[in-house]
């Protein structure tokens, strides 16, 4: 998974344990309600109505719907209404509204009503388990642990503390030993969504496929719309290339959390290998309007217009992937060739400048940062640019004696025979290419066809070269 967007570990933590904390409350309450036994006696004359009494469910009704309707800050102004007054000592009243505090990331007023629940009671889990995710939210390792240690000292296999430790595994990588958390999550709560779907997660990146598919199904049983359960389906139904089933579930993901950006990125990129360019460029659209600050949905639709022949919709997209992530190396390598194929010479350098300091060795980027020196009018440039990567290179390949080739303006009859007799295909297909940007350059153009004919001859594009020769040979028929 991408990660859970726009959202810190954190965040997400706080949004499972507040909106967990007050469900559990508020159906212990209703539950009881609904088990009060009911007479079997005879009918007998009614009674006098009498005006109802306000109850503690009352008043956690009314407030579920605040809290549901208005959010977190509101839901405390009902706290303080004059009908709550009778209430404010309450042990569960108060633990409520510790947990909405936290969900209003009023920390400090969480943490003083734990305390008062702690000294009332101890040793209740759930207040135990609210104060540890205080603790992590204000970064208070060292209380979050005393708090963890307490939970287990209880009972080794607490759900919640299981969960959290296994966090933490995850985060580090380790998901052998977050799997075995989770499994003693399961011991004390066998449906806890949280520890079933951290399992699937550690089977996912352990590439246990039909035990991770398991644990995301058995989600669903619970919690049929689980966003991130259906997102992870999709993901192991791409890895098999079941693109149709993919795309079911992402849309299901989406129809469960449509402002959920993870969830139209993966449905984007499922109905692009389904062919549905359209559709997939409209899903990338919608997570940019979503985020419009995150690179990656970005870097998806430029793809798909770059596919499309769009391709200034491709170079703008481009453009912005590097703009919001200037470390997407390969965004620069397609700015380059939609730069060179306008014939702007400067960009393209600039592009391939910033991929040759990512990736020094493919020498690829000197070769073109050296073009397009010499289409820029610069010889100067061009010689003292490729003198100085030739200086880094191995003297015996060649890369090393195409680049010479392009420095000292010579050589490429004895050139063309090396490049014959290579016996891989791709290396062969790149060298073809650049022998044909010489010609290119210094005037054999009917050599420069030949070619670039035989690049596009070999068929295999692994190279981004390739398209270029595409490129080149439909110019020169026209």
């Amino acid at each position: 998974m991408k990660k859970t967007h726009k959202s810190t570990i954190t965040e997400v933590l706080a949004a499972l344990v507040v909106l967990g904390s007050a469900a559990i409350m508020f159906s212990i309450f209703f539950s009881s309600c609904a088990s009060t036994p009911q007479s079997s006696a005879p009918a007998e004359k009614p009674a006098p109505v009498k005006k109802k009494e306000y109850t503690k469910l009352d008043f956690m009704q009314e407030l579920q719907v605040i809290l549901n309707k208005d959010g977190p800050e509101k839901a405390l102004e009902y706290f303080d209404a004059p009908k709550a007054a009778k209430y404010q000592g309450d042990f569960d009243i108060q633990f409520l509204k510790a947990a909405i505090n936290v969900s209003a990331e009023r920390l400090d007023a969480a943490q003083e009503l734990c305390t008062i629940l702690s000294e009332k009671d101890p040793a209740n889990q759930d207040v135990i388990a609210l104060a540890a995710a205080i603790a992590k939210m204000k970064g208070d390792n060292k209380e979050r642990s005393k708090q963890l240690n307490a939970l287990l000292a209880q009972d080794k296999n607490n759900a919640a503390a299981n969960c959290e430790l296994a966090s933490d595994s995850l985060m580090r990588k380790n998901y052998k030993q977050a799997k075995a958390y989770y499994k003693r999550a399961l011991i004390s709560e066998p449906k806890n969504t949280d520890a079933l779907f951290g399992m699937g997660q550690c089977d996912y990146y352990l590439e246990n496929d039909d035990a991770a598919r398991q644990s995301f199904k058995n989600v669903l049983k619970i919690d049929p719309e689980n966003t991130y359960a259906l997102l992870y389906l999709g993901k192991l139904a791409y890895a098999n290339d079941e693109y149709k089933e993919a795309s079911d579930y992402a849309k299901r993901a989406i129809d469960s959390d449509p402002d959920n950006y993870d969830c139209h990125l993966d449905y984007g990129m499922y109905e692009r290998y389904l062919g549905h360019f359209d559709n997939a460029i409209k899903e990338w659209t919608t997570a940019i309007s979503i985020d419009s600050d995150y690179f990656l949905a970005y870097a998806y639709r430029a793809g798909v217009y770059d596919e499309m022949n769009k391709l200034d919709s491709a170079m703008k997209d481009y453009l912005k992937v590097v703009e919001l992530n200037p470390q997407y190396y390969f965004a620069y390598e397609n700015i380059g060739l939609l730069a060179l194929h306008e014939e702007k010479w400067e960009i393209a350098r600039n592009a391939f400048s910033k991929c040759f300091d990512k990736n020094p060795k493919n020498v690829s980027y000197p070769l073109m940062i050296t073009y397009c020196y010499y289409m820029e009018k610069n010889d100067l440039k061009a010689k003292e640019f490729s003198d100085k990567a030739l200086r880094k290179m191995d003297r015996n390949t060649i890369e090393y004696s195409v680049l010479r080739m392009f420095h000292d303006r010579a050589g490429e009859k004895q050139i063309a025979q090396r490049v014959a007799n290579l016996t891989n295909r791709n290396q062969q297909g790149k060298m073809y290419y650049y022998l044909g940007l010489y010609y290119d350059m210094f005037g054999g153009v009917e050599a420069a066809k030949d070619f670039y004919s035989k690049v596009v001859e070999l068929n295999s594009p692994m190279f981004f070269e390739y398209r270029l020769a595409e490129w080149r040979v439909k110019e020169t028929k026209e």
